[in-house]
């Protein structure tokens, strides 16, 4: 029993790494797509998910926006033990987003609802360069063990063990969606003609769901699969300020989004093996979403331009974020963001921007996904509002993430981890008064 479970450690680990991870999502809405740069926002609904001090600077009246993000996506490893590259092609058409601001004088009431985290499928049809060592070692250790305690020697075991192990690791697949969608209320009030503050709360509900199916571990496993389902919900706060014409033609923000301490609880398990790792209905593992600090400065050199630049800071050392499978922490740096971009209202109808942002992510040599690789990036994005009446206008948007490859190591050997995503998004914005 205790070699069985020495085997069943090393495909526990595969799960360690695609189970957790760096989350938080930066492209909650079809202005972000345009221009990345948006914590100076103070004209669109939007600023509920960016800015939600400059809610109470937009125009009296009841505004509405609505959009949906279509992600294109292609992730990848290498592994160089095999020469293999084990992709992931799902594409993701539901990514949507909501907000709702009512203005009147000095004040703004706000709602938002978006997609905070997660957001899509994953589909490894001949699992991941990680999922691959770990079943190739665990039949390999359990082949070679059981020979050579029947009295073959190491020599006469290990080419039996590697052919059993390859065979193992070449039929598994890999299989996940993981979503953490939420809803912000919250009110604003200008202090004086200047100066704003906000506060707000977000609450976050959490689903997601794991398959590794793999006919080599049928009968230790008591079938081919191990899956689990899990939920969970959290509670965060967001407080803001905002600054605009203190200095003429500038205007600043910053914005605190505390910690969202969020425990998954595991609603359903399948598979002996998940049972022998803690996976157990019931139980619960900590993937909490980091504070986040967010500033912004913008500048409008004339009437119709506003050049903007926006910095995040997330705070991922302070967020408790666990394995599920024996609930050990993950380890990763803060990790923080920077963009630039430039909103043209070229007519009184037509309005086109531009943006970029650099995103270093908290990652190590030894702590990434090889499922869902975390990797730093540098976006561009642009985009046109049409106001086809005074009441309604339509957003369309395009970005490219360019990822930098990295290498990775698991389980004592080298894989590259790549990305490349492209998304376009399609929002509409209702003013009925």
């Amino acid at each position: 029993m205790k070699k069985i479970l020495t085997a069943i450690s090393v495909l526990a680990l595969s799960a360690q790494l695609f189970a957790g991870g760096i989350d938080n999502k930066s492209n909650l809405s079809t202005g972000y797509l345009r221009n990345p740069s948006r914590n100076t926002e103070t004209k669109r609904p939007e600023a509920v998910l960016y800015n939600i001090a400059g809610t109470s600077f937009m125009e009296d009246g009841l505004a509405f926006n609505v959009g949906n993000q279509f992600i294109y996506k292609n992730y990848a490893n290498d592994l160089d033990f095999n020469n293999t590259k084990y992709e992931d092609k799902v594409d993701v058409f539901f990514f949507p987003d909501f907000e709702a601001v009512y203005k009147k004088d000095n004040w703004a009431a706000f709602a938002g609802f978006g997609v905070f985290a997660g957001g899509g499928s994953l589909d490894y049809k001949d699992g991941t360069g990680a999922t691959y060592l770990a079943l190739y070692s665990a039949g390999y250790k359990t082949t070679l063990q059981s020979l050579m305690a029947a009295g073959k020697t190491q020599e006469q075991a290990a080419p039996v063990a590697d052919a059993m192990g390859k065979s193992i690791a070449s039929n598994h697949s890999l299989k996940a969606y993981t979503v953490t969608m939420g809803e912000i209320l919250g009110f604003s009030y200008n202090v004086t003609e200047n100066v704003s503050l906000a506060a707000a709360g977000r609450l976050l509900h959490t689903s997601t769901n794991m398959q590794l199916k793999c006919a080599g571990i049928k009968d230790l496993n008591g079938g081919d699969k191990i899956k689990y389902e899990g939920s969970g919900i959290g509670f965060g706060g967001i407080f803001g300020v905002n600054v605009v014409d203190l200095v003429p033609k500038f205007k600043f923000s910053a914005q605190y989004q505390t910690i969202t301490k969020l425990d998954v609880e595991f609603d359903s398990v399948t598979g002996n093996i998940a049972g022998q790792f803690g996976i157990v209905k019931g139980k619960k593992y900590h993937n909490d979403l980091p504070a986040v600090l967010s500033l912004g400065a913008g500048y409008s050199p004339i009437e119709t331009v506003d050049i903007s630049m926006s910095f995040n800071y997330y705070f991922n050392k302070q967020a408790n974020m666990q394995n599920p499978l024996g609930r050990a922490d993950l380890d990763y740096k803060d990790s923080w963001e920077i963009g630039l971009g430039c909103d043209w209202q070229a007519t009184e109808k037509l309005c086109v921007s531009i943006g970029t942002m650099y995103s270093n992510q908290g990652t190590k040599s030894d702590v990434n996904s090889a499922f869902n690789p975390v990797l730093d990036s540098l976006v561009g994005g642009c985009g046109v509002e049409y106001k086809f009446t005074k009441q309604l206008m339509a957003t369309l948007a395009y970005m490219h993430c360019r990822y930098f490859s990295q290498d990775y190591e698991f389980g004592g050997k080298e894989m590259e981890l790549s990305k490349d995503t492209y998304l376009c998004s399609l929002g509409l914005t209702f003013k009925p008064f």
